[in-house]
């Protein structure tokens, strides 16, 4: 895991970007983009709840998308859209 200092960045970056309009998989490809080969499905959920403030149980199933890893309870791009939507639409 990596530590705070190294995370906090990339989430304030992506927070502070135009999201209005973003949807989940847009935004998932740019924490991909910020974090580089931290990018992982844990710095993923830790970015997505201090960025968007996205409560920890959704963060988790986010975690799930199929981008990180495959199998029955895999998210899809569509799945992901509409469990990140509440938090992305402020």
């Amino acid at each position: 895991m990596y530590a705070p200092s190294l995370l906090d960045p990339a989430a304030e970056e992506l927070r502070l970007a135009d999201a209005v309009g973003r949807g989940a998989i847009e935004v998932a490809r740019g924490a991909r983009a910020l974090l580089g080969e931290r990018f992982s499905s844990v710095t993923f959920m830790y970015v997505l709840m201090r960025a968007f403030e996205v409560e920890y149980t959704a963060a988790r199933d986010a975690a799930r998308w199929h981008e990180f890893h495959g199998g029955p309870r895999a998210l899809s791009d569509a799945d992901l859209e509409k469990l990140l939507a509440p938090w992305l639409d402020r």
